[in-house]
């Protein structure tokens, strides 16, 4: 009996195992649900349909809380008013592109145009002024040089020239000098 009561001891301290699959089934059908519904709730995130639960903001509680609410609630207000500013600045830089480009300065043909136009831009006919007198000096310096050595040739050519014209008239020249 002594043996008896051991048997029965030992068989009810031993844990019983109980059918896991069904368990594990349940749990896997549950797991499979809670992770589509949360799929579907990203997805409806994603796109925009967030759900009215999720926006809904808890009210602070603590005096901290709430001042970090207001500063938050002031920087965000603050940046977009600073982002609103920079789009308008942007769009009114694009505008004035825009007409600029519309605006294209048109190059004048004949002398009475070009003088209409000078009054038109003095500051851009001032540039092009500028810029034509330095190019005319390079070339008149280019000139000038040019035109001193063709002298100096003409020069020694006139001189060999008239060697040769005194070698002529009096061959004993070169015994002279």
């Amino acid at each position: 009996m002594a043996e008896a009561q051991a048997k029965v001891m030992t068989q009810d301290a031993t844990p019983k195992k109980v059918m896991a699959l069904a368990s594990r089934k349940y749990s896997r059908e549950d797991k499979i649900q809670k992770d589509q519904e949360e799929l579907d709730q990203l997805i409806a995130e994603n796109k925009g349909e967030v759900k009215e639960e999720a926006q809904e903001e808890q009210e602070p509680t603590t005096a901290e809380e709430k001042t970090f609410k207001k500063r938050y609630g002031d920087l965000r207000r603050h940046s977009q008013q600073k982002e609103s500013d920079l789009q308008e600045q942007i769009n009114q830089l694009k505008e004035q592109l825009d007409s600029a480009t519309k605006k294209q300065i048109e190059l004048p043909k004949s002398d009475e145009d070009i003088e209409a136009w000078t009054k038109k831009y003095p500051d851009v006919a001032g540039i092009v002024e500028t810029i034509a007198i330095k190019k005319s000096k390079e070339q008149s310096k280019e000139l000038e040089d040019r035109i001193q050595k063709i002298n100096e040739m003409q020069e020694s050519a006139t001189k060999e020239k008239a060697e040769v014209e005194l070698l002529n008239l009096h061959p004993d020249v070169e015994d002279i000098r």
